[in-house]
């Protein structure tokens, strides 16, 4: 406990140092508050050659259906068509008068694609942060992207998965401090979960993080030049999955860390992209994995746990203005769980080995209109978790979707 402490003051500390060090007279300029909106219309039309591992009526596609017989046949090999405009988003970017020595921003933004499932078409909260920018640093307090989704460094696919699950793909209310040192700058992060968290015994709730008393830790180290982006990052959370067994008073926990690399390159109208993270437990990023029941005693019900372990890594290219070329290649494996388990999951995929994809896509650009296709091929490897988590005896199932997609920005 003395060790989260010790983190948290000194980043409080790292912040503290930043705001003393500005214009002592705390005067504000004479910049207008006030607030631009943006945003685009999006409607997405696409066919499934299979059923899939998805959500929002299916318009964020994980991967395909496992074999499911039913009277000797495959019940999920059925098609599967869709259109929705659920996507649509609005941007409202803020500006206001300068604050203790700095630059000030906001962003509030949202779409209708509701919180969950079962919330289709409710308008749900996207962004909402502010920004203070001095003349070497930055502090962003609000939700936005988790750090490990890399603004500088993700796939510019038409699927409104964004390349999940081989990219994270996630929000949430952090505080986030970032020195810059010319082409260098370093991150340093505390977060919490709210839409997006892990899986246990409630489902996927916040709350197993809220109850550990200590939020997600990142830090990130990126160069950043006019043709290059790259990066390096070491994330840390613990989660308490429950407060109390059947008798007793529970203070099991389950620690887990990640590892990522990312590199981007652009000359002209050409970009290419690349990510690999090595991690545990990144259920809430919207990737495979979890964590398993590790031990159970049956006299107090109580529970120890173990992580799993993925690969994930992913390329992109693109090419063009007008028409804009892309070629998206994904990869995850699984590795199982650090420890034996019991065979009690709270995971995504956890009987899959490996998982690839392969996306080209095209897109017609007319000045705020914007037309694209993208077939994305999907592959899953289903079998069977041994007791420590690796898959054996494991067989493909593929899907195949054709996305269609219009966009009418302001």
């Amino acid at each position: 406990m003395k060790a989260k402490l010790l983190t948290l003051l000194l980043f409080c500390g790292l912040i503290a140092t930043e705001v003393s060090a500005a214009d002592d007279s705390l005067v504000t300029s004479r910049t207008k508050v006030g607030i631009r909106f943006k945003g685009f219309v999006k409607s997405d039309y696409w066919y499934d050659t299979r059923q899939v591992v998805a959500s929002r009526e299916e318009l964020f596609l994980f991967y395909p259906k496992e074999v499911k017989l039913v009277g000797g046949k495959d019940v999920n090999a059925e098609d599967y068509v869709n259109f929705s405009p659920v996507t649509s988003r609005l941007t409202g970017l803020i500006t206001g008068p300068d604050a203790f020595g700095a630059k000030t921003s906001g962003v509030i933004e949202a779409d209708f694609s509701g919180v969950t499932n079962a919330d289709i078409n409710g308008f749900r909260l996207r962004h909402a942060f502010g920004l203070l920018r001095w003349k070497k640093s930055e502090l962003l307090f609000g939700q936005y992207w988790h750090p490990m989704f890399v603004t500088e460094v993700f796939p510019n696919v038409i699927s409104l998965n964004t390349g999940a699950p081989f990219q994270p793909f996630i929000r949430n209310p952090q505080l986030s401090f970032t020195r810059y040192f010319n082409e260098l700058s370093v991150q340093f992060a505390v977060i919490a979960q709210r839409d997006n968290s892990n899986d246990g015994p409630l489902g996927y709730n916040g709350v197993y993080m809220r109850n550990a008393l200590v939020p997600n830790i990142h830090l990130q180290f990126q160069y950043k030049t006019e043709e290059h982006v790259f990066g390096l990052a070491g994330d840390w959370k613990t989660l308490r999955p429950r407060l109390e067994t059947d008798s007793i008073i529970t203070n099991d926990q389950i620690s887990s860390y990640a590892a990522m690399a990312y590199w981007k390159y652009k000359q002209g109208d050409f970009i290419w992209r690349f990510k690999t993270i090595y991690g545990q437990n990144l259920t809430e990023h919207l990737l495979l994995g979890g964590y398993a029941v590790h031990t159970y005693d049956p006299s107090t019900d109580r529970e120890s746990y173990t992580p799993t372990n993925h690969l994930f890594l992913w390329g992109n290219i693109q090419y063009g203005k007008k028409i804009v070329y892309g070629l998206f290649g994904g990869f995850a494996k699984n590795f199982g769980t650090s420890e034996t388990n019991t065979g009690k999951y709270y995971s995504r995929g956890a009987n899959i080995d490996y998982l690839y994809r392969i996306a080209p896509s095209v897109s017609w650009i007319s000045n705020n209109v914007q037309i694209a296709f993208e077939p994305e091929y999907t592959v899953a490897a289903y079998g069977i978790p041994d007791n420590k988590g690796k898959v054996t005896d494991a067989e493909e199932v593929a899907n195949l979707r054709l996305l269609l997609t219009f966009f009418y920005f302001f």
